[in-house]
């Protein structure tokens, strides 16, 4: 008795399992962990980018804190042009110390790259190109200014990145939608 009731929860068990791994092998599972990845990492890097020059804040709300009227902001964008933050230099300067390139340059370029890089993983275009850029940026922070980072935040920015570099985009990107639209002449050429 104990063994039938045994056996039957070890089938419902491999039945669940199987069940499980089919789905994660299902190609909307996979188009939607890329996708989710693309988001994920360009998030990141966004936020930080926000960090480093002027922002415009939209869609505010009231709130009421300690009996006190705040405003809160459900989203930031940078306001453009482009303005570096002297805070942002001064970070550059002090605190991360980079060899070889001016603390203004090394500024500008992380500024610009943390805004077009989430913005191309997000479009889903040039994927493979940003995210491998991404894995380059991390492994400067990595081993110039934060080495104790590893294990805390940069193995997972690597990881998500890797995934992208090796996987693609999935189906949800324009990567997808413009190779097929440069792979369709190419095809015709040949068979023509």
């Amino acid at each position: 008795m104990i063994s039938d009731t045994a056996n039957k929860l070890a089938g419902g068990m491999q039945h669940a399992h199987r069940r499980l791994v089919d789905l994660a092998g299902h190609p909307i599972a996979a188009d939607g962990l890329a996708l989710l990845g693309r988001l994920t990492l360009a998030g990141v890097f966004w936020r930080s980018m926000l960090t480093k020059v002027e922002t415009v804040r939209l869609w505010s709300y009231q709130d009421v804190i300690n009996g006190h009227d705040v405003t809160r902001y459900h989203w930031r964008v940078p306001a453009l042009p482009l303005e570096l933050k002297a805070s942002a230099v001064s970070l550059f300067r002090d605190e991360y110390a980079l060899p070889v390139i001016p603390p203004e340059i090394a500024a500008w370029m992380a500024m610009l790259a943390e805004f077009a890089l989430p913005l191309a993983l997000i479009l889903g275009l040039f994927t493979r190109l940003s995210a491998l850029a991404l894995i380059g940026m991390t492994m400067v922070i990595q081993l110039l200014v934060y080495p104790d980072a590893w294990w805390s935040t940069h193995a997972l920015w690597v990881s998500i990145a890797g995934a992208l570099v090796l996987y693609g985009p999935g189906r949800f990107a324009l990567d997808n939608l413009l190779g097929k639209l440069f792979s369709a002449p190419l095809r015709r050429a040949e068979q023509g």
